[in-house]
């Protein structure tokens, strides 16, 4: 492992299970205005740029020192660029390593638990603005923010969401262990709901479990509010519920979509079938192929709408972008715009995950996450800071 990979900044020890930082005082004039973000004249291929200062932020050696599945949601409701400077910002991660980090290397008594959350108070990626949470048991181990209550054996890895009537919804992949070939399979999908208000996020909460995975599709992979108490800047009163169909050598991007009351009213999803939309979730017709597991979709000040995604189905280096007119195509050629380099420093390396954060974006450059993990579990211990989330930035322009 080349040593330019490794960071070790310093940084400021988090509590678990503390009180969530609702009441913080954010600062009382925002760099820049909530504002749609600039619509693209043409998007330059490669021409993002690392956000060190977001990757930074999550550079934590004690306590949450890492995870995956980055997904952040304005606890507003207001998606619009720059909002986040005015609200507080809910993240949630999938699988996350709890313990010390010590000269790069995770400590023994280092453990993994399936999911954790985070709240950031402002817009500005700052140490101090910033509380990681999750669960300790009565001996002292770290157990998952979040419990399926289905089968013993599965768990949760949470997935994109929104904020409805003052609750936070998030889907949910019910995982298990399974003889694959990463050692996990999809059971089904829940949806997952708090009461937004002063406290630890999902210290209580309400669970579902949704129709919305059958055979080789799920949804919840991303979730597009176009309504407007989303602010959306064309907003046709819809929630966008994207999926994916996972076949074997093409990821196929779906979407379903509902009415904001029915967020929770399973029956009342509609999917699209190329045409028109159908309540059979096997209608689908795929709107993009050659998708990844995680990816968004944004919209622009014109109303067309960016997907963010990694090309090439799941371990491709190039974040990729595609336009389209409405939140359901047909969506332009893809132009890539990053690609990440650490997979190129050693043949263990992968990148998965890329996505778009709207709100924490100012008006003139998009941010976009990825996640880096290892082949070689041991690595993980060796070097702490493989398993962190990286930030880049799009460049866009009237």
């Amino acid at each position: 492992m080349p040593t330019a990979l490794l960071r070790h900044l310093a940084c400021v020890p988090l509590l678990a299970c503390a009180t969530a930082a609702q009441g913080a005082v954010l600062a009382p004039s925002a760099p820049c205005r909530p504002a749609p973000l600039l619509a693209p004249g043409a998007i330059a291929p490669y021409s993002a740029v690392t956000a060190d200062a977001w990757t930074d932020l999550f550079d934590q050696e004690s306590g949450w020192t890492g995870a995956d599945g980055v997904y952040s949601i304005p606890l507003s409701g207001d998606e619009r660029a720059c909002a986040g400077y005015l609200t507080q910002t809910f993240f949630t991660f999938s699988d996350t390593f709890i313990g010390q980090v010590e000269h790069g290397q995770r400590l023994p008594g280092t453990a993994m638990v399936n999911n954790t959350q985070a709240l950031l108070a402002g817009g500005t990626p700052a140490e101090d603005a910033i509380e990681f949470f999750w669960k300790t048991d009565g001996l002292g181990h770290p157990p998952a923010m979040v419990d399926a209550d289905t089968a013993r054996e599965e768990y949760f890895w949470p997935q994109d969401g929104a904020v409805v009537d003052g609750d936070l919804v998030l889907f949910a992949m019910r995982m298990a262990p399974a003889d694959t070939a990463f050692g996990f399979e999809l059971r089904g999908v829940s949806q997952i709901a708090w009461k937004v208000g002063p406290g630890m996020p999902f210290a209580t909460y309400t669970q579902s479990v949704t129709p919305l995975q059958d055979g080789v599709d799920s949804y919840g992979r991303a979730v597009l509010a176009n309504t407007a108490a989303a602010r959306a800047p064309f907003p046709d009163g819809y929630v966008y519920v994207y999926g994916l169909r996972e076949l074997p050598f093409d990821k196929q991007m779906l979407v379903a979509r509902v009415a904001p009351g029915d967020f929770g009213n399973f029956s009342a999803y509609r999917f699209r079938d190329g045409a028109a939309w159908s309540p059979d979730l096997h209608a689908a017709a795929p709107l993009v192929h050659r998708m990844s597991s995680e990816y968004s979709v944004s919209p622009l000040a014109d109303g067309r709408f960016l997907v963010t995604y990694q090309q090439d189905d799941f371990l491709g280096q190039d974040i990729t972008v595609r336009l389209a007119a409405s939140p359901v195509g047909p969506f332009e050629a893809a132009v890539p715009i990053y690609h990440i380099p650490e997979p190129g420093l050693d043949p263990d390396l992968y990148a998965y995950g890329a996505k778009a954060h709207p709100h924490l974006s100012r008006p003139d450059r998009l941010l976009v996450s990825y996640h880096l993990n290892t082949f070689d579990f041991a690595g993980h211990f060796k070097y702490a800071d493989i398993y962190r989330p990286r930030f880049v930035e799009l460049p866009l322009a009237p």
